[in-house]
């Protein structure tokens, strides 16, 4: 472990951050099953940190009591999660891929540029490309002309800020995601407004940091 913490160990809190807050904000709490994937030179690691850092950020946001790295298998196996863990040396498009899915949701992270700064680059198998923040917004939609528009109209009659935004296609035609990320919550009643629209499939509030 000491060896894939030198090695990787700015993907640590990273990871921990994608576990807590965003993918559990994703699947709406922690799924029966939970496989993690590594991709790239992390396979040539022992990633069981990495893997303990997922469970250490999903149950930190739904137990009363303080998660460790120590009593995270533990937690997992006491509410029935199986966790399983995938590794593959081959990497298409980075250097280092991680991504967790379960609940009918998956998530995929990596490090970027020299400072390894954390990039969400995959929601639901919609390719994305934008940093985690405190706010965010993942928005399903039909894949037609105005969607973009109309969401970004109600945030802005709302006065939230959409600090950051990327679009994701899937790989089969008809859906997009947007993944947004706003300077402030936004308002109950803006996300159901958005829910309520014509051709906008479902929004998920999620938690960055």
């Amino acid at each position: 472990m000491i060896r894939a913490l030198t090695r990787a160990g700015g993907l640590v809190p990273a990871i921990q951050k994608l576990g807590s807050d965003v993918f559990s904000s994703l699947a709406e709490g922690v799924p029966g099953t939970v496989e993690v994937a590594y991709e790239g030179q992390l396979a040539d690691y022992d990633t069981r940190i990495l893997t303990l850092s997922v469970l250490k950020g999903l149950f930190g946001g739904v137990s009363d009591e303080p998660v460790t790295y120590v009593n995270a298998p533990n937690l997992a196996k006491e509410h029935g999660v199986e966790v399983r863990e995938i590794t593959s040396a081959t990497s298409v498009d980075y250097v280092n891929l991680v991504t967790v899915r379960g609940g009918g949701h998956a998530l995929a992270g990596t490090l970027t540029g020299r400072r390894g700064e954390p990039r969400i680059v995959n929601v639901d198998d919609h390719t994305t490309d934008l940093p985690p923040a405190a706010h965010m917004l993942v928005v399903r939609n039909d894949d037609r002309p105005g969607m973009i528009g109309y969401v970004g109209t109600a945030l802005g009659n709302a006065r939230v800020n959409i600090a950051d935004m990327d679009v994701g296609r899937s790989q089969s035609p008809g859906s997009a995601i947007m993944v947004l990320a706003t300077t402030e919550a936004t308002p109950a009643a803006v996300i159901d407004e958005l829910r309520a629209a014509p051709g906008i499939l479902s929004v998920h509030v999620l938690l960055g940091e």
